[in-house]
């Protein structure tokens, strides 16, 4: 490791090199040099978020082939009164010139919908707009036919007669082009041009889709941009140095490139989970950058180029290599049994934060050593954050027993709220109230009665099985049930077909719109009396039917109450009927489901990976898991929060926790990591404390504001979601900081830490286990853990280690160097021994008498020190490590009394 330090120190040029050419690599894989366009896609349908081998995405994608395009784009215009021949005229050039539109197979209206006619010659199938241009007068009677069919009842025009629909079904258009092209924009200024609408309104799911698109394509724009700004912005506060700056931005730019660039390479689309890496990237590696920066402008006197790389590798090295690990922890729990864009939110956030980590401590440090300022320059605020600091270390230990209490009691009330928590989403509601896309969605919905989409399938597997009369009128009881309920508007199946078929052959008798008796009258009518359009409610085979239901609300609870009603009716049909829910509403509200559902695991599966790593770090169960506290009552705030507010968890909310948890141990990792180090070299814990605050206090403020200020980039978004997921994630990640200043500190002044950085880079010479007589028995390892437990000191030739008489509780274990004991007799010193390698001596001391001699230093000499508190601590925390040290001890004593019990014989 050493070695490593001080190779990458010796070479700063390579590094840069390095990761100047990877950039270079990372743009030509980013950007089409040819079209000079990102080579990054954009895909905003909520469904697309399930795994292609999903069953519910199978039986939507089955239910399309099928009976066709469930999800039309769908037209409205506002006119003074549709039933003119006039307004027919122009509503019939519309939909002639809209069906004209490239990627449109197919438009309904009023006027090209069928409208049969019973006469003195029979059944007169034309159109509406044929029968008006025949007979202007016949217009009149529309609005009766219209509401006399219930297939086209508030479907082609609004019940008061002002708003005309249009539903365009697209063919070879993908959604790129749907975008890209402003096919939406085009329909539009179409129905203005032609029917002079005072108002026109346009929905469906591409247009909903392409508005998403255009806002996550909006927000990138502006998001990116702004966290650069606060890059800027508060990296001039901090540091006052313009080259520190635009080296750090730099830094944050080189990772959210890579970061990208990796996206692209794997072909992994932005949507609307994936569309937060690219800011969320980017405030990891300025929270990381400024812990750096706070390290490299902190030099000693006369440190040269090559000596404060090295120590800014060495004294980083450890804490951030940690803190990027849980972030990554954090991140890649989201991943067990999530869905495809979850696992890829994780998967190229993870690789971003390691970038982040990687940029932030090599190539950063090794390009300000090149051509950065020289010198130490005085950080804002240094002294008042120092006086801060100390004044709130006062604190957190004068009221250490209720900063714990308190946390330790809010828990059980966060997990009261965090029970009333509910999974769900707002799709239209998730824009901003005046946007367009929602304005459009919204009138259409009021003007028809709903203008969301849900398909209910009934299969059989019989042929012929749906021409029974007993099971028509039992699909028919299931649609009188569907119109019952609070969320549909409408809902048209076969069975409307059927009864209308049935009346219009009968010379339009009222008496006749019902179901035949007769399963062979039934199979007639529907193959030899129905139009194209019944292939798209029944199949050739008169075995599988649709019925589409149009409902009213968006929201995904209510969508998700209506699905679970609607499929415990279904459950009550007779054999062989057989019914499931589909379509693009209930396929995006089981995604929300599914994205929420698994917060629990991804929580635990958090807890444990960084737990593990903590543990490993600090080398003991019981110190990790008091380091996973101070994180634990944020996440516990965070959910407490949302129940009690009443926000619901969705896909963006649900990352909030796992994310915030994995980067708010850093600042615990930061400060634990200067506390052990502080309480080693001071010997005092409670010193420590104060010292280890007014160290990282001031970093670990700023890269709190940088992270929340990043986070609340988000806010600028015009998705709902992603505003929530700004603002939540700034919360809590500032309760994160209050935790870190007052519970962390109030826990660690009772803890002795070692970490396993501590444990791999201590020096106790060469296999301390056998020739130093204390450690007979212990490992390596256990050897260094007793010795960090211990205090290590280093005493220069000449020094008093021990004076006879003084009263001391401390044994010294000789690591290396030669010692002198001494006694003064008569006014002569008399030398009593030498002591070496692996002697122990003040061990009456630590028994309750004085001093007996004098110990003097004859060489420089390093000590090993400890007292009963540091044997009781390794006692609680390494037992077995405890009981070896204890048995040595006493055989190291009955040797010395045997010795002195020989001398006197």
């Amino acid at each position: 490791m050493q070695r490593m330090v001080s190779t990458l120190a010796a070479h700063p040029l390579a590094v840069v090199a390095a990761v100047l050419l990877l950039t270079l690599l990372a743009v030509l894989t980013l950007f089409d040099a040819r079209s000079l366009t990102i080579r990054l896609r954009i895909d905003p349908a909520i469904e697309s978020l399930l795994p292609p081998q999903d069953g519910d995405r199978a039986l939507f994608d089955r239910v399309r082939a099928q009976f066709g395009e469930t999800d039309p784009v769908l037209l409205a215009v506002e006119l003074d009164h549709v039933y003119t021949a006039e307004n027919i005229e122009r509503i019939d050039r519309l939909t002639r010139r809209l069906g004209e539109l490239e990627g449109v197979r197919q438009v309904l209206s009023i006027a090209n919908a069928q409208n049969p006619v019973a006469d003195e010659f029979g059944i007169d199938l034309g159109t509406f707009a044929a029968q008006a241009r025949a007979d202007p007068a016949s217009v009149a009677g529309f609005a009766r036919q219209i509401a006399d069919n219930p297939i086209y009842r508030d479907a082609l025009v609004s019940a008061d007669g002002r708003v005309a629909a249009f539903a365009l079904t697209l063919s070879d258009i993908d959604e790129t082009r749907f975008r890209t092209e402003d096919y939406p924009g085009r329909i539009r200024a179409l129905a203005q041009e032609l029917t002079g609408a005072q108002r026109v309104w346009v929905t469906g799911s591409p247009v909903i889709k392409a508005a998403t698109t255009d806002a996550i394509l909006r927000t990138l724009k502006f998001t990116i941009p702004a966290i650069f700004v606060l890059v800027v912005a508060l990296l001039l506060v901090a540091f006052r140095s313009l080259p520190t700056v635009l080296f750090a931005a730099l830094t944050v730019a080189i990772s959210v490139l890579w970061t990208l660039a990796v996206a692209a390479a794997l072909e992994l689309p932005l949507n609307l989970v994936t569309a937060l890496v690219p800011v969320l990237v980017a405030t990891l590696c300025l929270a990381y950058t400024v812990h750096v920066l706070a390290e490299y402008f902190h030099p000693k006197r006369d440190e040269g180029r090559r000596e404060r790389l090295a120590r800014v590798y060495r004294r980083m090295g450890a804490s951030l290599t940690l803190s990027g690990a849980t972030t990554v922890a954090g991140f890649l729990a989201l991943v067990p049994g999530s869905l495809p864009a979850v696992a890829q939110f994780a998967a190229l956030s993870s690789l971003g934060v390691g970038f982040s980590a990687l940029l932030a401590l090599l190539f950063l440090p090794a390009l300000l050593s090149l051509v950065g300022p020289r010198g130490r320059r005085r950080p804002l605020g240094e002294a008042m954050f120092a006086r801060k600091a100390r004044r709130i270390a006062v604190f957190d230990l004068k009221w250490r027993n209720w900063i714990i209490a308190i946390a330790v009691l809010t828990l059980p009330v966060d997990l009261y709220f965090a029970s009333k928590i509910r999974v769900g989403t707002e799709y239209i509601g998730g824009f901003d109230a005046d946007a367009r896309v929602r304005v459009d969605y919204e009138a259409i919905n009021t003007a028809f009665n709903g203008a969301n989409l849900v398909s209910i399938l009934i299969e059989t597997h019989v042929d012929d099985a749906l021409t029974s009369p007993a099971l028509i009128h039992e699909i028919e009881s299931l649609q009188t049930w569907l119109e019952a309920q609070p969320e549909v508007g409408a809902t048209v199946s076969y069975v409307d077909h059927l009864k209308l078929i049935n009346r219009n052959l009968n010379d339009g008798d009222p008496a006749f719109h019902r179901i035949p008796d007769d399963a062979t009258a039934v199979k007639q009518l529907l193959v030899f009396g129905g139009s194209d359009e019944i292939h798209r409610v029944i199949d050739s085979r008169l075995r599988t039917a649709l019925i589409a239901v149009r409902i009213k609300v968006d929201g995904s609870i209510q969508i998700a109450d209506f699905v679970a009603r609607t499929e415990a009716r279904l459950r009550q049909m007779s054999p062989p009927l057989n019914g499931r829910v589909t379509g693009g509403p209930v396929l995006a509200t089981r995604t929300v489901n599914e994205i929420a559902s698994g917060q629990l695991t991804s929580l635990l599966v958090a807890f444990a990976m960084i737990w593990a790593m903590l543990t490993l770090m600090f080398t003991s169960v019981r110190s990790a898991l008091l380091a996973m506290l101070p994180n634990a009552l944020p996440v516990a705030l965070y959910f407490g929060t949302l129940g009690a507010l009443g926000i619901t968890l969705n896909p963006t909310t649900s990352l909030i926790a796992c994310v915030v948890l994995g980067i708010a141990v850093d600042d615990t990792i930061h400060f634990l990591t200067r506390f052990n180090h502080d309480a080693r070299a001071k010997a005092n814990e409670k010193a420590a404390v104060k010292s280890a605050l007014a160290a990282v206090l001031r970093p670990v403020t700023f890269t709190t504001v940088a992270l929340a200020l990043g986070f609340l980039v988000f806010t600028g978004s015009e998705l709902r979601n992603q505003v929530q997921f700004g603002a939540l994630a700034a919360f809590t990640i500032v309760l994160a900081w209050i935790s870190d200043i007052t519970l962390t500190p109030a826990l660690g002044s009772r803890l002795r830490i070692v970490t396993l950085w501590d444990i791999l880079r201590l020096d106790l010479g060469q296999s301390p286990q056998h020739t130093i007589p204390l450690f007979s028995g212990l490992s390596l390892r256990q050897a260094r853990l007793f010795a960090l437990m211990s205090k290590l000191e280093r005493h220069p030739a000449g020094a008093r280690v021990i004076s006879q008489g003084d009263s001391a509780r401390d044994i010294y274990v000789v690591i290396d160097g030669t010692l002198q004991v001494w006694v003064e007799r008569n006014g002569e010193r008399k030398a009593l021994a030498v002591m070496t390698r692996g002697a122990v001596m003040g061990e009456a001391g630590y028994f309750g008498q004085r001093r007996t001699a004098n110990v003097d230093a004859l060489t420089p000499v390093r000590l090993l020190r400890f007292d009963s508190q540091d044997l009781e601590r390794l006692r609680l925390r390494y037992p077995r490590i405890a009981a070896v040290i204890y048995r040595n001890l006493n055989r190291i004593q009955a040797e010395r009394l045997a010795r002195a019990t020989a001398m006197i014989q």
